[in-house]
């Protein structure tokens, strides 16, 4: 396995795409901390999940609560990490949340809101974690972006601003690091099938069955993508695990798209 005796944190990691990763990573035989709002108790409930499938694999997990947006509450995330696993090497950035409308739309609290999540949670993930992965002379960070953090769509500014700024975080800190040995990528999925797109399915069609919703999105996908299905959360983990495999690829952005935009 590539990843054997490795210790990896996801943030966000309870579901979507950020449980496709922690799956994929634990395949390639690392022991993974899941971080996410273990506070929230549907949250906490797909944590545990989460974690099951890791067990169910042979790798050692551990529960984290964080708020990706506090920079204490990430300080701690770290710590319990390296106390309870016995190490850090991997760190995925994944926690996000939606944002939707115009800038016009936009109140100040969403957009310091989507930013303080998506953006600043970001930032003090990667520096909180900085500290351990420069000091052992090696390791991976990758962050979680979009493609709308490479090109812009109408009515998403918060979300297109937040997702920018990963990117350019990525790639000065890639710079900043690489005499270190430390790595930093960032993967950009399109519109990935998860609890997050499917709500915000529903939020916009106004279906209220999420089952239903969930069929709508596959379908709609496989009909748009040249691929000729969805893009789906393990599809997004198995890019971080080629980022975390590659020793000569640092400050890149790597879409995956099921061929969405060609």
């Amino acid at each position: 396995m590539k990843l054997e005796g490795r210790v990896a944190l996801v943030t966000g990691a309870a579901r979507g795409i950020g449980r496709g990763i922690a799956l994929a990573l634990a395949r390639e035989g690392a022991d993974v901390a899941i971080a996410d709002l273990l506070s929230d108790p549907e949250v906490a409930k797909d944590a545990e999940s989460a974690a099951q499938a890791i067990r169910d694999v042979g790798r050692a997990v551990e529960l984290i609560d964080c708020d990706v947006s506090d920079e204490a509450s990430c300080d701690a995330m770290v710590t319990q990490t390296i106390e309870r696993l016995g190490g850090l090497a991997v760190v995925v950035a994944n926690a996000g949340i939606a944002g939707i409308g115009t800038v016009l739309d936009t109140s100040a609290a969403q957009w310091e809101r989507v930013l303080g999540v998506n953006a600043t949670g970001t930032f003090l993930t990667c520096r909180a974690a900085l500290p351990r992965l420069v000091e052992a002379g090696e390791g991976v960070i990758v962050n979680v972006a979009s493609t709308l953090g490479l090109k812009a769509v109408a009515g998403r500014a918060s979300y297109v601003a937040s997702k920018f700024a990963v990117v350019g975080l990525t790639k000065a800190l890639a710079v900043e690091v690489a005499d270190s040995g430390v790595r930093v990528n960032c993967v950009c999925p399109s519109s990935v099938r998860s609890h997050m797109t499917v709500a915000e399915l529903m939020d916009v069609t106004g279906i209220d069955d999420a089952s239903k919703a969930d069929r709508v999105w596959t379908n709609v996908a496989a009909e748009r993508l040249p691929l000729g299905r969805s893009v789906e959360p393990d599809d997004i983990g198995r890019a971080v695990v080629w980022l975390c495999e590659s020793d000569m690829v640092t400050g890149i952005a790597v879409p995956v798209t099921g061929g969405d935009g060609l």
